[in-house]
């Protein structure tokens, strides 16, 4: 490995141990890494000097002697710009490096009725106002990441949410990021799913967990930010002789478990506004209720939910869940009723985040990127 390549893997890594470890001193990071200290501290001095890092002194209270530093990711560096398409709306937010929101825009819109094309062109105002706070508050934004419910397969999305089928969406964000005269800006799309997922590992949930879930969809996807795989789940079969479904499979999941399906097993002719837009999961509060539909809907979907989870524990062996997206509004009672329908040894725990999950960990993926290579971003 050349000096180059080493210095490039050393300050990952240093960037790396303070985004999981801070608030850490330079001695903590030189003995968690065996780098020298001389080396730590000139990587912090060059991290520090990019507003990647920023060192909050000695700790208050701290006995006499050398001071000792404390860093953690600057909260006064670049940002993160994190879009999310839905059938219904268009959300976008701005994360700092310690991914806590400074600015948060919705717009409600038929993005499931408008194409990929117009779709993407409607989030045109979105980002338009998003770039307008990051401006206004002096932060440079490091990258937009976007959140589709569907799959990602060699860049291209397919979304049944949305109709969208082998779309491009990287290029038609880019695109509307030259039409607002921001150029040279790195775009990463990844499923809605994914995104929550990393969402949760960097809320502090453990790497090797599998997260459950979706808005949008049910999806699978693993915490662990270096495991790209993620899987529509919401697609596989659970019941050999089932309904038709638009995937054109026949007994998938979405069929039992999805919000349609739920909706319309429990009488309910509208499955509700979406979270992000602050509705409320009307089928949760009907179940808390005692209503014996909703009560029949939700063991239709666990049951359904158990036997898609068969599988899973078959090929991955997860010893943690973590149910997320809407499956996770619908309490302890519904996450009782998948683990009894399995056999002992796994454990769901319910997501720590709410309806903008995905959103975040749209944002997330730009700052991971930033986290894992941050000479990239130092030098332009």
């Amino acid at each position: 490995m050349g000096a180059q390549a080493m210095r490039r893997h050393n300050a990952a890594l240093v960037m790396e141990l303070i985004a999981r470890d801070a608030p850490v001193s330079r001695v903590e990071l030189a003995q968690r890494t065996g780098l020298t200290k001389a080396t730590v501290s000139s990587l912090v001095t060059e991290l520090t000097g990019a507003e990647l890092v920023r060192d909050l002194g000695p700790e208050p209270g701290r006995v006499p002697g050398r001071p000792a530093g404390r860093l953690v990711l600057d909260p006064y560096g670049p940002v993160a710009l994190g879009l999310q398409f839905g059938a219904g709306h268009i959300a976008g937010v701005i994360l700092d490096l310690s991914g806590r929101p400074l600015a948060r825009q919705i717009r409600r819109f038929d993005v499931a009725g408008a194409g990929a094309e117009e779709g993407v062109r409607a989030a045109r105002p979105v980002l338009r106002r998003l770039f307008d706070e990051a401006t206004t508050a002096g932060r440079l934004v490091a990258g937009v990441g976007v959140a589709i419910g569907g799959t990602v397969r060699s860049g291209l999305v397919s979304a049944l949410p949305l109709g969208w089928r082998e779309v491009d969406a990287r290029a038609l964000v880019a695109g509307e990021l030259r039409a607002l005269d921001l150029h040279g800006l790195d775009v990463v799309v990844a499923g809605e799913v994914a995104c929550a997922a990393l969402a949760e590992y960097q809320a502090g949930a453990a790497r090797d967990w599998l997260y459950l879930g979706g808005e949008e969809v049910i999806g699978l996807a693993p915490l662990d930010p270096a495991v790209t795989l993620a899987g529509d789940l919401g697609h596989v079969p659970v019941r050999r002789r089932g309904d038709a479904c638009p995937c054109g499979g026949r007994g998938c999941l979405d069929l039992y478990a999805g919000r349609a399906a739920m909706a319309s097993a429990a009488g309910v002719a509208d499955p509700g506004t979406a979270r992000l837009l602050g509705g409320a999961e009307p089928l949760a509060e009907r179940a808390r209720r005692g209503d014996p539909a909703e009560v029949r809907a939700l063991d239709r979907a666990g049951e359904a939910l158990a036997e898609a989870l068969v599988s899973v524990r078959a090929l991955l062996d997860p010893e943690t869940i973590v149910l997320g997206g809407r499956l996770a509004a619908f309490g302890a009672d519904f996450r009782r009723r998948v683990v009894e329908r399995l056999a002992p040894g796994l454990t769901v725990r319910a997501s720590k985040l709410g309806p903008d999950a995905a959103l975040r960990g749209a944002a997330g993926h730009v700052i991971a990127r930033v986290i894992a290579d941050p000479l990239t971003w130092i030098e332009g």
